[in-house]
């Protein structure tokens, strides 16, 4: 595998002047890597060869071997609609805060705003945006974005416009319909070519056009219809309801299609709608896209190409395209290692053997031990070393960890239970369950800087403290009426934080050793996604969804904001310090280029 690509380096830091103890402090000089493992879930075709898809937030094109010739990463957040124009000169995307409309020759961005909740990007067949909202579908003539309602009136439950732009499937809460676009541009009395009634459980529209476009296969969760120009009346395929919203429609021909999900498929018939032949099996797990002249695309962790003579034969060529995030990371000898489900040196590229990888749920540095929690087990990584830590039961179904400032204890936690571990004897401490807690479930688990208690979020209520030895339960912060607790952590002198969402912002409770109520309470606007204390407990680094300042230190003994700074491409809840606190890690690049992780210098 080829080393991550250092992107940029450039001197970047804002420090804020504050009177009292609290010494200033500036995050600097950010440095952007990038690791494979980009999530590919939207595409589109375009002439030539060319594909355009996503890769997490950033909308790439690649060529026909699949190399990327073009990039844009200014849509932050995952892209959530993609689509070409017919002509292939337009790409636009749309994410949950903006859509976007670019030309594909120059790069140059032609128009963009914020869409509905309800919105979907395509183009008609000259080349104007088609956009969903509020229940309207609506024509933005690029150039001048002049706005026309088309259809709809504030009753659509959803749309899919074919590739070439001159039909489209509208969904309503009781009928399903086949439209043409008159000229690709507006509705006729004669529009509607075909249409049916649907079931009143639908959950939403997933349309795939034949490659002529006077066919469409349209699944709605609990039936699947066949609607065709010139056949009033919709075909039921055999066996709909199992046709999911999560698998892949791709047409072979006018005559048949294929449903594919998981590597399992079936072919049916597009003028009955019955199984053809024995159930088939394919060499792609991923979401697929049938494209013009039998071009197969297969989506997922990675994207290849496959054909519709043989879907079968494994994608050829087949690429995994650089990531935007990291959600697995750490500083292991002072170096920062990053990677989406591993541990990759991003200086060299070359992962770090921390244990056992397969279903990693969760991972937590401190003080160059590493702790994983993969499925039942549990290792810690120290001086090139694995200790396999313990191996759980299945009963409380783990899926959280924290770990102790000095690294040394850890505490696991599932919705029914809750266990503390120590790497010294390399044994479970003591357990905990949530039926003896008398909690419906526990949401984490924090352990004490003695090693006697459990620190725990129930479902419900104020944090926990749970002595191991006596059973004993008592109150460890008493939340606001109301508040729900999500997160919190421990600094190496006992000040616990604790995150917790009310019904108008995210607050941190900022709470002293032995005490139950907060001194210091840290207000956001945002949502906090991540809390991590320096190593020496001096500072509290924060990581929320502003768009501007995302991360953000304050002086763990006044709650004084020390610095904030970084806009990111992608809402990311990895934040980690290094050993000695001179670097700071988050699990993003940085917005406007590709990257998957940007380490800060912190100087005091």
């Amino acid at each position: 595998m080829k080393p991550p690509v250092l992107l940029r380096t450039a001197l970047l830091g804002v420090t804020l002047a504050l009177s009292g103890a609290a010494s200033a402090l500036t995050l600097a000089d950010p440095k952007v890597y990038t690791v494979p493992g980009a999530d590919t879930s939207v595409a589109a075709f375009l002439p030539g060869g060319q594909v355009v898809v996503n890769a997490d937030n950033g909308v790439l094109v690649l060529d026909a071997a699949l190399k990327t010739v073009r990039s844009w990463y200014t849509l932050r957040g995952d892209v959530l609609g993609l689509s070409a124009s017919p002509d292939g000169k337009r790409v636009a995307a749309l994410s949950r805060d903006r859509w976007v409309v670019w030309d594909v020759a120059s790069g140059r961005e032609l128009r963009s705003g914020t869409p509905a909740l309800d919105a979907r990007v395509a183009f008609d067949a000259r080349g104007d945006l088609l956009l969903l909202e509020r229940g309207t579908l609506v024509r933005v003539a690029v150039a001048t974005g002049q706005r026309t309602p088309l259809l709809g009136g504030g009753d659509l439950g959803d749309v899919a416009v074919s590739p070439d732009g001159q039909r489209l499937v509208t969904l309503t809460d009781t009928e399903v319909s086949l439209l043409k676009l008159d000229g690709g541009t507006a509705l006729t009395s004669g529009a509607v070519l075909a249409s049916s009634e649907v079931d009143e459980d639908w959950s939403e529209l997933a349309a795939t056009f034949a490659p002529d476009g006077k066919a469409a296969v349209v699944r709605l969760g609990e039936q699947t219809l066949i609607l065709r120009e010139g056949q009033t009346r919709a075909t039921e395929v055999e066996g709909g309801e199992d046709l999911g919203l999560s698998g892949s429609v791709v047409f072979l021909n006018s005559a048949q299609f294929v449903y594919a999900e998981y590597g399992e498929g079936q072919l049916y018939d597009v003028q009955t709608g019955e199984a053809v032949g024995e159930a088939l099996e394919f060499d792609a797990y991923e979401p697929l896209l049938g494209g013009p002249d039998g071009a197969v695309l297969a989506l997922g962790r990675s994207v290849g190409r496959l054909s519709t003579a043989d879907l079968s034969v494994p994608p050829r060529p087949r690429v995994t395209l650089p990531s935007s995030n990291t959600w697995t990371g750490a500083f292991v000898g002072g170096v920062p290692h990053a990677g989406v489900g591993e541990f990759l040196n991003l200086k060299t590229g070359v992962a770090l053997n921390a244990g056992n990888r397969d279903n990693l749920l969760a991972a937590e540095a401190h003080s160059e031990s590493l702790w994983t929690l993969s499925g039942l087990t549990v290792n810690v990584y120290r001086a090139g070393k694995v200790t396999r830590v313990a191996t759980l039961d299945e009963d409380a179904e783990y899926e959280t960890l924290h770990t102790s400032p000095d690294g040394t204890l850890a505490a696991v936690s599932g919705y029914g239970g809750a266990a503390l571990l120590d790497s010294r004897s390399g044994k479970v401490v003591g357990t905990v369950t949530a039926a003896k807690l008398k909690v419906e479930d526990i949401h984490d688990a924090l352990p004490t800087l003695d090693g006697r208690s459990l620190l725990l979020i129930p479902h419900e209520g104020d944090l926990l403290r749970y002595e191991l030895a006596s059973g004993r339960k008592t109150v460890a912060f008493k939340l606001p009426a109301g508040a729900e607790a999500y997160e919190f952590q421990q600094s190496r002198g006992g000040t616990l934080a604790v995150a917790y969402g009310s019904e108008d912002d995210d607050r941190i409770a900022l709470i002293k050793p032995g005490a139950a109520t907060a001194f210091k309470t840290l207000v956001f606007a945002q949502a906090v996604r991540a809390l991590r204390f320096s190593p020496d407990g001096k500072q509290l680094a924060v990581l929320t969804g502003d768009n501007q300042n995302a991360l953000q230190v304050y002086d763990t003994a006044s709650g004084a904001l020390l610095t904030r700074t970084g806009a990111f491409s992608l809402r990311t809840s990895l934040l980690a310090w290094a050993a000695d606190g001179s670097q700071l890690l988050v699990g993003a690049g940085l917005l406007g280029q590709p990257g998957s992780a940007t380490v800060y210098t912190v100087k005091k």
